[in-house]
């Protein structure tokens, strides 16, 4: 069972991820604006996500270490994860009600 403090170390490595892929990647609507053709956004965007993964591991592996809890650290990779998954799906235009090739036939 966790207790306050995993609580509190794990809240420091959420908040810190959160942090670095809003530092490292382009705004979200601008990703969801563009197209797997532009090729400077897909590469900003696979970049921000190395950078921040790298980022997040790293935080999340030190404050582990620190507070003696694996939970910073599982919070860490679970989260970036995450992102990373939304960031590509908003490049490939994915959204779950209203799919990029429906939207491309009824314009």
């Amino acid at each position: 069972m966790a207790t306050g403090n995993d609580l509190g170390a794990a809240t420091i490595a959420l908040g810190q991820t959160v942090g670095a892929f809003q530092f490292f990647l382009p705004r979200l609507a601008d990703v969801r604006k563009a197209t797997m053709a532009d090729v400077d956004m897909v590469g900003d965007v696979r970049m921000g996500e190395l950078a921040a993964g790298a980022l997040c591991i790293g935080i999340g592996a030190m404050v582990s270490s620190l507070s003696g809890s694996p939970y910073p650290a599982i919070v860490s990779v679970f989260t970036a994860g995450v992102l990373c998954l939304l960031y590509e799906a908003a490049l490939r235009g994915d959204r779950p009600m209203n799919p990029r090739e429906f939207r491309s036939n009824n314009a």
